[in-house]
């Protein structure tokens, strides 16, 4: 005969009575907590300091050449209309500051508003077009291209609008004693001219200019 062992699932449950002078000492044990607590609470015990914060904003005035998403372009460049071998002299023209290469003044001061963005031959008043070999000038004032008392022998001339003349830099952009502050300035569509002398020697001819923020 097999025998069955059955085994009972139960809960155990247990009661646990506090008898009314269990009940009052309890309470008075929780009397010198309640008085504790009501301090804190109350501000009565308390202890405070208070401290500075700091935060360093810094900046100078800039200028960069950025594309249309603000990020600054590696090797800026400003391609005029190529031209033919001429026996008399004539003009190319270009857009100085483009929606993919844009000039951006950045003048992060809050007392000063006026600045001056100047352009200028990187290398001097000497500098010129050069291909490596033949050279023509950017900043002679004689007519049809032709050698002026600018201290070299060639001639040319770079015009930008709006320059009334022709000088060694100018100043293409600027900003008044009224001018926001701090603030930001983008610049686009200056027209730029350059004057070839006659028979120029055929090549890719490229002269550096620096922009600066004064």
């Amino acid at each position: 005969m097999k025998k069955i062992k059955k085994i009972l699932n139960m809960d155990i449950t247990q009661e646990i009575h506090i008898n009314e002078e269990s009940q009052l000492a309890a309470l008075i044990a929780l009397v010198p907590m309640l008085v504790f607590s009501f301090f804190f609470s109350t501000g009565l015990v308390s202890a405070a300091e208070t401290t500075d914060l700091s935060q360093s904003i810094t900046g100078a005035l800039d200028v960069k050449i950025v594309d249309g998403s603000g990020n600054e372009v590696a090797s800026p460049n400003v391609a005029f209309a190529s031209k033919n071998f001429a026996a008399t002299s004539q003009t190319s023209a270009a857009v100085l500051g483009t929606a993919s290469e844009k000039m951006r003044v950045t003048n992060p001061r809050g007392n000063v508003a006026t600045w001056s963005l100047n352009l200028a031959a990187t290398s001097g008043a000497t500098s010129s077009w050069s291909n490596g070999t033949n050279n023509y000038d950017f900043n002679d004032v004689t007519a049809l291209a032709a050698d002026g008392g600018d201290g070299d022998s060639i001639g040319g001339q770079l015009s930008i609008d709006p320059s009334a003349g022709t000088v060694d830099s100018i100043d293409i952009l600027s900003a008044a004693a009224g001018a926001q502050k701090p603030g930001v300035w983008d610049l686009t569509g200056v027209n730029i001219s350059q004057s070839i002398p006659g028979m120029q020697a055929t090549g890719s001819y490229t002269i550096n200019m620096t922009l600066t923020a004064i």
